[in-house]
């Protein structure tokens, strides 16, 4: 694949986050009770930048070094848990364990949507390069 075609992809991958979340999150915003709004909106800012910086650092491997693709991946799966753990224990820490359950639930949506969707369009992509 050329570089237009990488950035291309990359942009793609964008856009498909921008809407992945967004569809997460407006039904919850609009219609979920009111427990689920801060969860909601934790969930959205993880994923969005989390997802975002991924692509976009995933352009930058493929294009630069491929050869790093497979550790890349490895690394990327390593540093998405341990942030989703480092935002769970900075919840509980700063409202003392209150409505945790809720948290927890709300937050492994975005993070197991985006986890799968991230899984299946890298796997594609990463048999064309």
């Amino acid at each position: 694949m050329t570089q237009s075609e990488l950035k291309k992809v990359a942009r793609m991958y964008t856009m498909q986050v921008i809407v992945l979340t967004w569809l997460l999150f407006l039904p919850i915003r609009f219609w979920g009770p009111d427990h689920w709004q801060i969860p909601s909106a934790v969930g959205y800012i993880f994923t969005f930048l989390f997802y975002i910086a991924d692509g976009w650092l995933w352009y930058w491997v493929v294009s630069r070094h491929k050869a790093y693709l497979t550790s890349f991946f490895t690394g990327t799966s390593g540093f998405r848990f341990l942030m989703a753990l480092a935002v769970l224990g900075i919840y509980y820490w700063a409202t003392k364990g209150a409505d945790m359950i809720t948290f927890l639930w709300v937050f492994m949506v975005y993070y197991l949507v985006l986890l799968i969707h991230h899984s299946i369009y890298f796997s594609r992509m990463s048999k064309r390069v």
